[in-house]
Formats: C-alpha cells, sequence, structure tokens
C-alpha cells in the first residue's frame, strides 16, 4: 500500500469514526432522570428499543473507526516501537473496553425491558449512566496526551496539531477530576474539541503530501 493511499484511508477513519459518534450523541434518545423509577426506565427502554441497540452501534463502531485513526497516525508517525506510541495502544485499548462494556449495558438496558425484567433495566440503565465518568479519567488522557508526544517529533501533521492533542489531553485529565465533583456534562467541552481536533487532522492528512513527511522522526 503507498503512503498517499495510507494517508487517505486513515483520513477516512478519522471523519467516518467522528461522524458515527456525532449521530450517536445526536440522535440519542431522551433519558430518564437520575431517580426515575423502573417503571420510568422500562417505559423509555420500550419506547426506544430499535435507537438503543442502534445508538450502542453507533457508538461501536465510531469508537473504533476513530481508535484505527489514532493507532495510524502513531504508525505514521513512526512512533510504534517508542513509550509514546505503547501509551497510545494502551489508552485506545482501554477506551475500546469501556466503549464495549457500555455498549453491552445499554443493549441490556433495552432488551431486559423487553423481557418483562424491570430491576435488571433499571441496574443496567444506572451503571450505564456513569460511563460519561470514566472516559475522561483515564482513555483519553492516555490517547491524547502521548499522541501529542508522537507528533511533535514528526513532521506527519502540523506541529499545532501536537500542541492542540497536548492541550486537550490536559482538558480531559482536568475534567475528568472535576465531573465527578461536580457534573460529567463538562465532558462534552473536551469531547467536541476531539471532534473538530480529529476532522481537521483528518481533512489535513487526506491532503498531506507523503514527500514533506518523510515520515521519519524529527532528532
Amino acid at each position: 500500500m503507498s503512503t498517499r493511499t495510507s494517508y487517505i484511508l486513515t483520513a477516512l477513519c478519522g471523519i467516518l469514526g467522528t461522524s458515527l459518534l456525532a449521530v450517536y450523541f445526536l440522535a440519542a434518545p431522551p433519558l430518564p432522570p437520575a431517580n426515575a423509577t423502573v417503571a420510568q426506565v422500562t417505559s423509555v427502554a420500550m419506547q426506544y428499543h430499535d435507537t438503543w441497540y442502534l445508538g450502542a452501534w453507533f457508538q461501536a463502531m465510531g469508537s473504533l473507526l476513530s481508535i484505527i485513526f489514532f493507532l495510524a497516525l502513531v504508525h505514521l508517525a513512526g512512533g510504534a516501537t517508542k513509550f509514546a506510541g505503547t501509551l497510545t495502544l494502551l489508552g485506545s485499548a482501554i477506551l475500546l473496553a469501556v466503549t464495549l462494556v457500555e455498549g453491552a449495558f445499554t443493549i441490556d438496558f433495552a432488551q431486559a425491558a423487553a423481557n418483562g425484567h424491570g430491576v435488571t433495566s433499571l441496574t443496567s440503565y444506572d451503571i450505564m449512566s456513569v460511563f460519561i465518568h470514566i472516559f475522561p479519567l483515564a482513555p483519553a488522557p492516555m490517547i491524547f496526551l502521548p499522541l501529542g508526544v508522537i507528533l511533535l517529533g514528526s513532521r506527519l501533521l502540523p506541529r499545532v496539531f501536537a500542541y492542540l492533542a497536548l492541550a486537550i489531553g490536559v482538558v480531559f485529565v482536568i475534567v475528568g477530576f472535576a465531573g465527578l465533583l461536580t457534573t460529567p456534562i463538562l465532558t462534552l467541552i473536551p469531547l467536541g474539541c476531539q471532534a473538530l481536533w480529529t476532522l481537521a487532522a483528518s481533512v489535513t492528512l487526506a491532503f498531506r503530501k507523503p514527500a514533506s513527511v518523510v515520515g521519519a522522526q524529527v532528532s
């Protein structure tokens, strides 16, 4: 596979992954209140049963494509064998695990209600609601901070993307802690920044000339 083709495929993963995640967030059904009763939770689960299933798919596929994008950037930047590259790989593995576990509880939330298991549906709803706290605690910083370091030592993308990746990683760390004490809604701020960064990096990479990158690390 040519370097140019690798750039384009990597960019497509970033764009498609971000698009699927955007659909997941924007088309999500209304959630019952935090103190909802079993009847309220099962009502929402039954009313939007198929939508919850589709949401789990959009989230899983969007996360998978985004992870492929991040790891491809590491590879193309020549950082796969470096410690920062290993940290990015670990963060990506944690992110995928968190996403799949959340998806499992989302599916169970809807399926348990359909099967008449109201208490199980409520339990799954309670558990799936806390994953917004988990993402900024470990997976996100462990992807963006080392990825920023790798991009700093590479000419794969303009240097501004490296600095922005580091900044987003720091914001995730801050929000991950602050969200535990205030509101998890704060996570939407770095999530929006991540989406914009991924789209901008993808478009830039798609039109980047391989000859100007040389894939080599800057010593």
